[in-house]
This record gives structure tokens, C-alpha cells and sequence, in this order.
């Protein structure tokens, strides 16, 4: 019975030692995220013009065009940016990588290699033609 009352008592010390220190535990993994405007550089070899993109931010859904392979979009550190093709583009989809938010970023799009990106130009060429 004592050896009982001991475990007990050792498991609820042991408890209430892990929940204090799990709070200031989280506070150090979980620090704000810092709001940034990001400052984004697109590089691509595509057909298309830079402000046929836009940049989105996955996390809030904001989104910016592009000007002369620039755009600016508030933001915080580390939420997912993704380069997509402007929604004037209605019938076209695009799925291509995605990048962690930084102040200053360059992000290359490259149609020569993305399988991807050459299926989307390829849809895009063809709702064109018709």
C-alpha cells in the first residue's frame, strides 16, 4: 500500500511538473510569426509575361500580379507562397511549387523542365485556339 501511495504521488508530481514546463516549452517552438512585406523576384524562361503570374499566399489568400518580375505582398515569415497564373486564366490550372515566405525572395519558374508547367502552357495554348 505504501508503495502505491508513493507512485501515486511521484506520478502526480511528475504531471504537474510536465504541464508548468510544457507551457514555457511551447512559448520557445511557438514564437509569432514575424509580418514581413516580402519582396519577390520572378525568374522564368516561359512564353508567357511576368504579369501573367501572381503570387498567393497559401495560409490567407492574399494574392499580387507581378510588375516587370516584381512583387511586393504583406505577409508573415515562413507562411507557404505559391507562383500561380493570373485567374483571368480561367480555364487554366496550375500546381506548381511551393516556397516559405522570406523579406527578399527569387523564385525561378523554368517551362523547360516542370512536366507541370508545360501541361498548364499547353492548356493555355489550346483555350486560345479555339
Amino acid at each position: 500500500m505504501k508503495n502505491i501511495t508513493t507512485l501515486v504521488l511521484l506520478l502526480l508530481i511528475t504531471n504537474a511538473i510536465t504541464f508548468w514546463g510544457s507551457a514555457k516549452l511551447y512559448s520557445v517552438f511557438d514564437r509569432p510569426q514575424e509580418k514581413i512585406i516580402a519582396e519577390i523576384e520572378l525568374i522564368t524562361n516561359c512564353e508567357l509575361l511576368t504579369d501573367s503570374f501572381i503570387v498567393v499566399d497559401l495560409e490567407t489568400n492574399k494574392s499580387v500580379n507581378f510588375n516587370l518580375s516584381r512583387a511586393f505582398l504583406g505577409t508573415a515569415e515562413g507562411n507557404r507562397l505559391q507562383i500561380q497564373l493570373d485567374p483571368k486564366f480561367s480555364d487554366v490550372t496550375s500546381n506548381l511549387e511551393v516556397h516559405f515566405a522570406e523579406k527578399k525572395m527569387k523564385i525561378e519558374v523554368d517551362c523547360n523542365i516542370s512536366n507541370q508547367l508545360k501541361n498548364t502552357l499547353d492548356s493555355l495554348r489550346n483555350t486560345f485556339k479555339n
